[in-house]
């Protein structure tokens, strides 16, 4: 059932033969340690890309810390009222 197509072929099984591939040993898969430091070393994906991709995003960056701000101090205000 398992037939070789290349020994039809002479020329073809001494052009093959003539190569020669050493495939060096390694572990397939990685070390516990290894996989640790390439989580901590892939890219992490910015969370503000959105925003700063428009000129809108720009804007609430800019506004968003201030009515925060002043959010803050109104309800403190009230507080000490």
């Amino acid at each position: 059932m398992r037939q070789d197509p290349f020994d039809k072929d002479q020329h073809l099984r001494t052009k093959l033969d003539e190569y020669h591939v050493d495939i060096p040993d390694f572990p397939m898969k990685p070390k516990r340690w290894e996989r640790f430091i390439n989580f901590l070393a892939s890219p992490a994906k910015d969370p503000l890309d959105p925003l700063i991709s428009s000129s809108h995003g720009i804007l609430l960056l800019k506004i968003a810390p201030v009515i925060g701000t002043a959010a803050f101090a109104i309800i403190q205000m009230f507080i000490l009222l």
